[in-house]
């Protein structure tokens, strides 16, 4: 037609060329044209049977079809083509508008689907689809097609091919066709091939490509005639060929695509589209790579009757995959290839005939080989090589329904499966890969995305054919490992070698495990490690776990994480390891011991404890083990590989360049990304952003944390400070809500004094734990609430703030204020009230009374206070003092979650609407009853899709859903408890470019970002708070969950508070400000749970049978009496017969301590009755009668009823029947007997005995009901009467007024029963005995420290100096020898003590020996325990000073052999604490012998009586010592430690009893005092009571020791007024760190005045003392160059001096850091004949104490402050000058010589006289003949003239003093130090001295073995020196010398140290008189045995035994004098 058209169109163009006369004739020609034109037009149409579609989605025709209501609709054609899917036909409605068209819905339409006929019929709602018919209609075969519609029935009838399908058109069944669709009404289109693209329908079907011929319709007739096309396009006329001029060259096959040719390379060698390009690709698959191709772009398997398969390979492996096809639907099929051993096996399965195929042999030789495989309907052709193998398919089925993925090559973890027993992939090159008329390589190579390259990662394909070796394995994760076993061979000559490559800087590399063979001991294993460290190669052998010091560790400096191959070998032989990477190599040192290997060889990992990231991740390659290499391939597939995959090894190092990682989070560079190792963080998330802990101690509180404790917090969450530990207290209560207290402590000492006599102005630094500047300024703005208590106690010391006391908060604010704000400067709180005695603060008055200022600060951005600034009194001798107190910062709440903007949500359709949260964190705190509720629901936006909801979803659970993008993302967390218990809970959302955490409460989830999202979530829609409007459409996943009934509070958007109460308008319902619990607080009375419905409540009574009313505010319990327990003690109420007492439900509460008692019997005049009774403490009995018979019910419980408690009883009698309940009704069963009355009197009812029997007469008595309550009359029963209380009786609905009968009583029944326990008013551990009654109670405080009736008073005694307790007492059979006794008590003694005092003196007065036990208090040094058991004497100490007028606590116990002494002051942690613990620091520890003390019975407090000096042994010793002078208290004696005998004297004295003893006292009278009201309060950083942490129990603070708060002071210190002096007593506390600085000091708004001179003044001094710093510094140098010239002088001399023999110091020997340049200088102490012409070193003599430790191991004292020789004054050592020689004297021989020239010329000048030492010494001492006292040579001083010992000694004490007690200027500063800490013992009192007998100039300058020890001791090296014995005669002096001598004060020297012992007066009696009187052997001879062995000890840390009868001494009682210091 078109063609005739067109001829058509050029007739008429060719008629317009003619003109003029030629018209006529032209216009017959034109018209004979016309005609010819549409002759040929027609006669087209008639013969055109067939079209081509050619274009896609493009070609159609269509006609419009006359139809008639009756007329039957039959479409038939014919059609071919090659695509599975395509619209054949379809039947349309036309012309009418498309809400017409959608309305009637009519279509009729069949297509292809997946090569199968698929016809749809549609009318209205009715539908018939799914008809399908036909396979395989795609083959390019001619297939017939017929749909025919009998429109009287209603049948459809489709027809293809030979296959019909009959069916009912459910529109013409089910209603009458034309009233559906009525044909003459309506006009309708048929189209072919494809549809109008303006038609409704044109994007429902694809179009057809292909040809249809022989298009017919039935016409009204009945007629099939062709269709009259109407309208086509892109179609052809006929079907054509595209193959007609075959375009495909070198002998490919042509195949028509109907729109395009397509060319069948196969076979050729050539490719692309015309076969033109020659080729062919070849491609090399490594064994980790493989080929996808996709069959068809469907996602639904296409049968197919013929297919091929073909590919060229070349391998040199025998097994990998060829191909591999495989589908399941709509029955399985595959068609796999594989090579196996070297075979080709092909499997091709359709349904379930499975065809094998096994062909060739040896294909493994790396040539090529051909392989096709080819379906043709029912057979299968197998080509290889050319060589044929043909199959017939036998099952019914024949097409093949493959998957549209086909595998080449192998896959991703193949198993073996049906057709597939190969999974390795394949090795080796391919090349002319078809899969049909398809070149899968030659696609691959131009891009084509039908074919895909997997496996290599980002590598492309290997276009070449090359054999592959050295395949890598690759460990993709820290936990991927390869596992060899070991053999024999291995054992003990190992060797392993592989290739690596990795950019991990930490990670394992190999492991190996060690067995040393040698077991005849032990079994010894190790192991051997090669690891990368910092990126360096590192080994680390490891013979022995036993032994780690064997360890040897070794590190090859050469980086190897470079992403590059690096070679390792190790070898292992004959215990010997070798290391070798690239070229470089360690080696281990031989362990001689026979190591083999053992176990497993593990690569990557190992069997010790490794962290998460340090396994290996990368490759290896070229594994080989003793030479053998190991095939990658095989050792992946076993199962010695774990994780390990084949991919060549494509590491990316990620980490390069990333930042990802915040926190300090260690980026790992996994396999495809970069991961953070957080581990080492407090963070958490992909990238360590996310903080593991909560910002305050409230948000933990709020997230439902209970537990008090040490905890982390992170204040300001994801920034850049570290998360710091504080204390917590929960709980804290405030209007009616409960937070979380955050605490934290600082150094600032509480009670500090800051102002007395003679302080200097002065400013404290202080410090807060853990916490710095930034820290604490975060805390309070994160905080809702903070405060900090300030106490200023004063007496005649003015406050002044503002103007002399200010302070300065870490904000740097300046505050002058306490307890106020900052609106009212210089002001105390009690200026508010008016009430202050000064002006604006009690302190502002300046008297001597004691005053206090105290309050909390408040204002948080002045928190906390960092300094505090002191300016003194202007008179320096002002005699007042004033402490300072500053308590924790405290801080709670959260500055986000105001309680004030909380809103209530009344009920389930209330919402608040907010601004948009877009992005980052939102957090909200909900509180409900109910198990659903939303909590946020954010919606999108048409610009903005996203969204989110979270919504409790159940009663433990929360939902969080996100839609992001095209994703969701749900999570659910679950509670550990109820969401819906009316807790606050916390949600919150936090987001990174990572992941999104989840949070409820403590519970947290972390959701990866899904890929091809954006990054960062963007939300813009509005968000929903608490619900959403009834007009939102809600997601599906909360469609049930309404709005939340409850509160909401804290909403915040990245950290951003929004105020909920701000959001409420009038536009708002059911919201309302504030959050209006109605069970907060719990209106519910009597323990009633509340049910709250938010503004209103409903009270659930606990307890039933006692509460009512509608808050359960009617209680029956509140009337109570008390029984007294007599025979009178009861109530008797009667009551008529019709009050049903006796038929009733019996309700009460009793309590009582008795067992058996009767509670309650009823009875009336017919003797019927109700008793119940309590029996055996645990029974309640119910007995009745039922008629004549006694009935009982009995509960028992398994606790007990007679425990002082209430207990409630229920006898309920339902019907008759009875049921006993007890506290809770748990008792399922009642009487099985009902219970039944007696209706006649009788006088005697029962033949069973009564426990109760009334009195009855001959005749019935007068009606009624009697009631007996706590009792009856005697005359009834004798049975135990109620001794106890009776509340809330009730019987069936009668309340009886107990209280009100009991008024009645006379006093028989109290009206009331009150608690007297109830308040605990026993104290201090005493047990209370309840009187109950009107709150009546005893206390009992016999296992009490105190006494009293409420044991409240302190058992203690103040003692006067003179006053003594005396106690005794029979000691039990136990206590007759005692090793384990216990001593505690409490002491005070005021600061001005001096004198050493005795506090207890516990001794046997019957044993003969009289053994005792002492303390005492040296006020100077410590406290001292000494036992004497008689055989010994033992010590043991506490260094301190004790007499600071506080309180502390004594504990002494011995263990058998150790005796263990603490003292703790009232700061210290245990104070008060009986509990004695070794790990305590500071404990004094002693090692003893194990003698007993034998029958201690006495117990003297305060002293010791004069009598007992004379009777008691060794008592003298302590004759001089004070009695005490304090307070004493809490003094328990335990004689057996183990045994709870104790003795308490102190106690029986307050309570005038005698207990255990017989208590006396001497002197005045001992007045109580308390040992608790020091001044000193309780420190600012004592916790506050709190329960202990359960959240984590392991965690505590870590240490923190910064010292006192640092002191600077302001200006110089202060000066006294003329003819002033400073007070006698004035005590400096002047820490360690205090910096003096003389400066002024601005006070900003306090407008102190600068004082420019003083400026000026200060800087020239400072200036000046630099310049003399820099004068001294000069000389010290030139002084250092002097000695160095003087020591090469003596050096060149060294050989000239033929006397010198060695140095007395060996240059070797270790230099003390103040004597470097002494090196050779010769010492007098070192030579015995030098002590012996010299005399006794001088030592400094201390009159102010009378003890000296004991010498320790260490330097240290019990401070632990270490001490050096240079701290000691007596150590001073004098050095000689060679003036001959000009150098320092370094010999013997130098020295006397240089003694005896001064000898020689007593006339020398004295300045010409030089000796050299560390101090100033007297060099006259060595010009004048020494004088000899008593065995002493004492050197003579300096203008003294002396000629007898006593002269001698005194001034010798005196000049001792002068020379060993001097101080330079530059230790004022350490003296101020030693002041404030605890002093240390004093120095030696006396020096050992020995003579040698060596006499000759010659003698050696290095002492002897004995002197050595002598010096050791001396230096405090715990050594001791056996003692000479000295020549006889010098006992003769005793009597005549020793009595004058100035050391003869001590009583008893019993022990020999470098220290004065604690019993000692003076300084020097023990070795002064031991070096005269001269002792010997037969002196302890006449002593009593057992006094014969004395040891004694003093147990600081670290010190021996003394032991006086040891090795070391001799004479044994050498020590032990008189009292003329004369042997005994």
């Amino acid at each position: 037609m078109e063609d005739g058209l067109r001829n058509m169109k050029n007739s008429a163009r060719t008629v317009s060329h003619f003109r003029g006369a030629k018209f006529l004739h032209s216009l017959k020609l034109a018209v004979f044209l016309v005609i010819v034109a549409m002759a040929t037009i027609v006669s087209s149409q008639e013969i055109q049977t067939s079209w081509t579609f050619n274009i896609p989605d493009i070609s159609f025709i269509s006609f419009s079809p006359k139809y008639t209501n009756t007329q039957n609709q039959r479409i038939s054609l014919n059609f071919r083509t090659r695509n599975p899917n395509g619209l054949i036909f379809c039947h349309y409605l036309k012309d009418l508008d498309v809400k017409e068209l959608k309305r009637i819905n009519y279509q009729l339409c069949a297509e292809l689907q997946y090569g199968v006929f698929v016809l749809k019929y549609q009318l209205m709602q009715y539908s018939d689809d799914g008809i399908s018919i036909g396979k395989a209609l795609n083959n390019n075969q001619w297939h017939h097609l017929e749909v025919f519609i009998d429109v009287s029935s209603g049948e459809l009838t489709v027809k293809v091919d030979n296959e019909t399908t009959v069916t009912s058109l459910k529109s013409y069944t089910r209603q009458e066709f034309t009233t559906l669709l009525d044909w003459t009404q309506h006009s309708s289109a048929i189209y072919f091939g494809g549809t109008d693209p303006d038609t409704l329908f044109s994007d429902t079907y694809p179009h057809f490509l292909g040809c249809m011929s022989d298009i017919q319709y039935e016409t009204s007739d009945s007629k099939l005639v062709p269709v009259p096309v109407t309208m086509m396009e892109g179609v052809d006329q006929g079907c054509t060929d595209r193959c007609t001029n075959n375009p495909c060259h070198h002998g490919g096959s042509c195949i028509n695509g109907y729109d395009q040719a397509v060319c069948d390379c196969f076979g050729t060698d050539y490719e692309g589209e015309f076969c033109s390009v020659l080729g062919p690709t070849t491609v090399t698959l490594r064994g980790y790579e493989w080929l996808t191709y996709s069959l068809h772009p469907y996602d639904k398997n296409i049968l197919a009757e013929s297919m091929r398969l073909s590919l060229e390979f070349k391998t040199s492996r025998g097994s990998g995959v060829l191909f591999y096809a495989v589908g399941g639907a709509p029955y399985h099929s595959h068609v796999t290839a594989s090579v196996h051993a070297g075979k080709i096996l092909v499997s091709v399965a359709i349904g379930d005939d499975d065809i094998e195929v096994e062909a060739g042999i040896a294909i493994d030789d790396y040539r090529w080989h051909n392989l096709t495989i080819v379906h043709e309907v029912r057979k299968v052709y197998v080509y290889l090589d050319g060589q044929e193998n043909e199959r017939d398919i036998l099952d019914t089925n024949y097409h093949l329904t493959l998957d549209p993925k086909i595998f080449i090559g192998g896959g991703n973890n193949f198993v073996v499966t049906r057709g597939l027993q190969v999974t390795q992939n394949f090795v080796g090159c391919f090349k002319n890969i078809y899969i049909n008329d398809v070149s899968v390589l030659y696609e691959m190579a131009k891009g084509s995305n039908r074919v895909k390259y997997n496996g290599g990662g980002s590598m492309q394909p290997h276009y070449s054919c090359k054999e592959v070796v050295n395949i890598p394995i690759s460990f993709p994760t820290a936990a991927s490992m390869l596992t060899l076993d070991s053999t024999n061979d291995m054992k003990d000559d190992f060797e392993i070698e592989f290739d690596f490559k990795t950019v991990r800087s930490e990670a394992v590399l190999l492991y190996l495990s060690l067995q040393d063979t040698d077991t005849a001991f032990e079994y010894n294993f190790g192991f051997v490690e090669v690891w990368i460290k910092a990126g360096q190669p590192h080994l680390k052998f490891v013979p022995s776990n036993l032994h780690p010091e064997r360890t040897q560790n070794y590190t090859i400096p050469n980086l190897v994480n470079t992403n590059i191959w690096h070679s390792m070998h190790l070898a292992i032989k004959q215990g010997e390891a070798k290391l070798k990477v690239n070229g470089n190599s360690v080696s281990t040192s031989n362990t001689k011991r026979p190591l083999e290997i053992y176990s497993q060889i593990i690569v990557g990992y190992g069997y010790n404890s490794y962290k998460a990231h340090e396994g290996y991740v990368g490759c290896i390659r070229n594994l080989k083990i003793n030479g053998q290499t190991m095939d990658a391939l095989d050792l992946v597939q076993t199962s010695a590989a774990s994780g390990l995959i084949i991919d060549g090894c494509n590491i990316t190092d990620y980490c390069k360049g990333s930042r990802m990682c915040e926190h300090g989070g260690v980026c790992l560079s996994e396999w495809t990304d970069v991961a953070c190792d957080c581990s080492e963080t407090f963070y958490t998330g992909l990238a360590c952003h996310f903080p593991k802990y909560k910002k305050t101690c409230d948000e933990y509180y709020q997230s439902g944390v209970n537990e008090s404790g040490v905890m982390l917090v992170d204040l300001d969450g994801s920034g850049d400070l570290d998360p710091v530990h504080v204390r917590c207290h929960m709980g804290f209560e405030e209007r009616y809500d409960f937070f979380g207290q955050t605490i934290v402590d600082h150094n600032f000492p509480s009670n500090t004094t800051v102002r007395a006599s003679m302080m200097r102005d002065l400013k404290r630094l202080i410090s807060y734990r853990l916490l710095g500047r930034e820290e604490l300024i975060r805390l309070t703005q994160e905080s809702a609430f903070c405060r900090q208590k300030i106490t200023y106690n004063c007496i005649h010391s003015t406050i002044d703030l503002g103007t002399k006391t200010w302070f300065k908060s870490a904000s740097s604010e300046l505050l002058d204020y306490i307890g106020t704000d900052n609106t009212s400067p210089g002001s105390c709180p009690c200026s508010l009230t008016a009430s202050c005695t000064g002006e604006m603060c009690n302190c502002d008055n300046n008297t001597m009374t004691l005053q206090k200022d105290e309050g909390y600060n408040t204002v948080k951005h002045q928190l906390p206070i960092t300094e505090v600034t002191i300016l003194q009194d202007e008179n320096p001798l002002t005699p007042g003092s004033a402490n300072l107190t500053l308590g924790p910062l405290v801080c709670w709440g959260n500055s986000a979650q105001i309680p004030s903007t909380a809103v209530t949500f009344s009920s389930g359709s209330g919402y608040l609407i907010s601004a948009p949260w877009k992005t980052g964190d939102i957090k909200v705190s909900f509180r409900t009853h109910h198990d659903t509720a939303i909590i946020l629901y954010q919606t999108g936006t048409k610009s903005n899709i996203n969204y989110f909801i979270v919504a409790v979803t159940s009663e433990n659970t929360v939902k969080f859903y996100f839609r992001w993008g095209m994703k969701f993302l749900e999570v659910d967390i679950e509670s550990p408890e109820p969401v819906s218990n009316g807790e606050w809970h916390q949600v919150s959302i936090e987001t990174d470019v990572h992941n999104i955490r989840c949070m409820l409460d403590m519970t947290e989830k972390i959701l990866d970002i899904p890929d091809n999202v954006p990054r960062i979530p963007l939300f813009s829609g509005i968000l929903y708070v608490g619900g959403v409007p009834d007009t939102l459409k809600k997601d599906t996943v909360v469609a049930d969950v309404v709005s939340i009934v409850g509160c909401m509070r804290g909403l915040a958007y990245n950290g951003k508070p929004v105020a909920l109460s701000d959001l409420i308008d009038s536009s708002t319902q059911n919201v309302y400000k504030e959050c209006m619990a109605s069970c907060w607080p719990n209106p519910c009375r009597n323990g009633g749970k509340c049910l709250e419905k938010w503004g209103a409540h409903q009270c659930v009574c606990v307890n039933k049978w006692a509460h009512s009313g509608h808050n359960c505010e009617i209680d029956i319990n509140t009337d109570a009496v008390t029984f007294q327990g007599t025979s009178t003690s009861y109530l008797h109420y009667i009551l008529p017969v019709d009050s049903g007492l006796l038929d009733s439900t019996i309700i009460f509460n009793f309590r009582t301590f008795l067992r058996n008692t009767l509670l309650l019997y009823i009875h009336d005049h017919l003797n019927n009755f109700v008793l119940v009774q309590l029996q055996d403490s645990n029974k309640i009995i119910a007995k009745f009668n039922r008629y004549n018979l006694i009935l009982q019910q009995t509960r028992q419980i398994d606790g007990y009823l007679d425990d002082g408690s209430w207990n409630q009883v229920v006898i309920d009698n339902a019907d008759g029947y009875i049921k006993v309940i007890v506290n809770v009704d748990d008792e399922p069963s009642r009487n099985s007997y009902k219970k039944q009355s007696l209706d006649t009197y009788m006088q005697v009812p029962f033949t069973e005995e009564e426990l109760v029997k009334p009195v009855r007469g001959s005749t019935v008595g007068e009606p009624g009901i009697h009631l007996y309550v706590g009792g009856v009359p005697l005359n009834m029963s004798t049975y135990t009467s109620m001794y106890g209380c009776i509340r809330g009786l009730k019987i069936g609905d009668t309340v009886f007024q107990l209280q009100k009968e009991a008024e009645k009583s006379d006093e028989n029944v109290s009206h009331v029963c009150l608690d007297g326990c109830e308040s605990s008013p026993c104290r201090n551990g005493g047990v209370c005995e309840e009187q109950w009654q009107d709150r009546r109670y005893t206390c009992d405080c016999a296992f009490s420290e105190y006494a009293g009736p409420t044991c409240n008073t302190e058992a203690s005694g103040y003692f006067q100096g003179e006053s003594i307790l005396q106690y005794k007492y029979t000691p039990p059979k136990e206590a007759l020898e005692t090793r384990t006794e216990r001593l505690e008590l409490v002491f005070r003694v005021n600061p001005g003590a001096t004198e050493n005092m005795v506090l207890v003196f516990i001794y046997s007065e019957r044993y003969w020996t009289h053994d005792f036990i002492i303390v005492y208090l040296d006020p100077h040094h410590g406290i001292y325990l000494n036992t004497n058991q008689g055989y010994s004497i033992h010590g043991v100490g506490k260094e301190g000073l004790f007499a600071d007028g506080r309180p502390h606590q004594l504990l002494y116990r011995r263990n058998q052999g150790e005796m263990i002494l603490t003292v703790r002051s009232e700061n210290h942690r245990l104070f008060r604490n009986k509990t004695l613990s070794l790990d305590e620091e500071g404990i004094g520890r002693v090692t003893v012998s194990d003698n007993a003390l034998d029958e201690l019975d006495t117990i003297m407090i305060g002293g010791i009586l004069n009598s007992q000096f004379g009777s008691i042994q060794d008592t003298d010793d302590y004759r001089d010592y004070l009695n005490f002078t304090g307070c004493m208290s809490e003094v328990t004696f335990y004689p057996v430690g183990d045994l709870p005998f104790a003795l308490r004297p102190l106690k029986d004295l307050r309570d005038n009893q005698n207990s255990t003893g017989i208590a006396t006292a001497y002197g005045p009278e001992i007045q109580g005092c308390s040992t608790k009201d020091a001044m000193a309060i309780t420190t600012s950083t004592q916790p506050l009571t709190q329960k202990p942490s359960t959240l984590s129990p392991q965690l505590t603070f870590p240490p923190w020791n910064p010292g006192p708060a640092k002191t600077e002071y302001l200006g110089p210190p202060p000066t006294l007024p003329i003819n002033k002096t400073s007070p006698a007593h004035t005590s400096m506390t002047t820490p360690s760190n205090s910096v003096s600085t003389a400066r002024d000091i601005s006070v900003g708004s306090h407008g102190r005045d600068k004082h420019d001179n003083k400026v000026i003044a200060i800087a020239l001094c400072v200036v000046g003392f630099l310049l003399l710093v820099a004068i001294m510094v000069a000389c010290v140098l030139v002084r250092l160059r002097r000695r160095e010239e003087e020591k090469e002088k003596e050096n060149a001399e060294k050989n000239q001096d033929i006397e010198l023999k060695q140095p007395l110091n060996d240059v070797e020997e270790a230099i003390s850091e103040n004597r470097q340049n002494q090196n050779y200088l010769a010492r007098l102490d070192e030579f015995s004949m030098v002590s012996a012409q010299l005399g006794a070193r001088p030592v400094k003599r201390e009159t102010t104490s009378t003890f000296k430790p004991p010498p320790s191991d260490s330097s240290y004292t019990y401070s632990s402050v270490p001490q050096s020789e240079d701290d000691d004054p007596t150590l001073t050592e004098q050095r000689f000058y060679n003036r001959k020689k000009n150098r320092p004297a370094s010999s013997i021989s130098e020295v006397l010589e240089e003694m005896e020239r001064q000898r020689g010329n007593p006339d020398a000048d004295p300045e010409d006289i030089e000796t050299l030492g560390t101090r100033p010494l007297q060099s006259v001492a060595m010009e004048t003949t020494p004088l000899t006292c008593d065995g002493i040579v004492l050197p003579p001083v300096e203008g003294t003239n002396v000629d007898n010992c006593q002269g001698a000694w005194d001034v010798h004490d005196q000049s001792s003093d002068l020379s060993t007690g001097e101080h330079h200027e530059d230790d004022v500063e350490n003296d101020a130090d030693n002041e404030s800490d605890s002093p240390s013992p004093p120095p030696p009192a006396h020096v050992l001295h020995e003579y040698n007998g060596d006499s000759g100039y010659e003698a050696e300058s290095k002492p002897d073995e004995e002197e050595t020890l002598m010096i050791d001791s001396y230096h405090g090296t715990g050594s001791f020196q056996e003692e000479e014995t000295p020549s006889e005669g010098v006992n003769d002096q005793c009597q005549v010398d020793m009595d004058d001598s100035p050391y003869l004060d001590s009583k008893n020297s019993n022990y020999v140290s470098e220290n004065v012992t604690p019993s000692l007066k003076s300084e020097t009696g023990s070795l002064g008189k031991e070096s005269r009187s001269g002792s010997n052997s037969s002196a302890a001879e006449e002593l009593p045995g057992k006094d014969s062995d004395k040891v004694i000890n003093y147990g600081f840390p670290n010190t021996p035994v003394i032991d006086l009868n040891g090795p070391d001494f001799a004479p044994k009682k050498s020590s032990i004098v008189s009292n003329n210091m004369c042997d005994t």
